[in-house]
């Protein structure tokens, strides 16, 4: 099944750099730095949830994590209520090794629009997750 969002990225970090940045997820605020007023982590290893409030946000998120395979694939969903304009959001990161060293992520998600046009909700996750690459690889250097 294709994805609703997707980006995908070819970067110059080996892969088991961003999968140790994206394994940890209580530390979102890592990688995303000043944009991450607080993160509380809830538990460990799959079913752990991550409970994140985006600097400006009115809504503190909480994401499970629902998968993670070793230096390949994290994959996460959005539980509980929020005021973002979408539903039952899924997204999955991959990793694949790629020439010289460098990595190719693949952010991608399903979910459905609430409230919004669903071209709106693509555009807005596409411009986050490419955010999120952009962070992720400058926290791995």
């Amino acid at each position: 099944m294709p994805y609703a969002a997707l980006v995908e990225r070819t970067v110059p970090v080996p892969r088991k750099k961003l999968y140790a940045l994206l394994a940890d997820f209580g530390g979102i605020g890592k990688i995303m730095g000043d944009a991450v007023e607080s993160c509380v982590l809830e538990g460990e290893g799959i079913g752990s949830i991550r409970r994140v409030k985006a600097k400006g946000s009115p809504d503190v998120l909480a994401e499970r994590l629902d998968a993670a395979v070793d230096g390949l694939l994290i994959s996460y969903s959005l539980v509980g209520p929020s005021s973002l304009p979408l539903e039952y959001y899924n997204a999955v990161v991959t990793l694949r090794d790629a020439p010289g060293g460098a990595t190719t992520i693949e952010w991608g998600s399903n979910w459905f629009p609430k409230g919004a046009p669903e071209d709106s909700v693509r555009r807005m996750l596409i411009g986050l997750y490419s955010a999120i690459i952009e962070q992720l690889v400058a926290a791995a250097k």
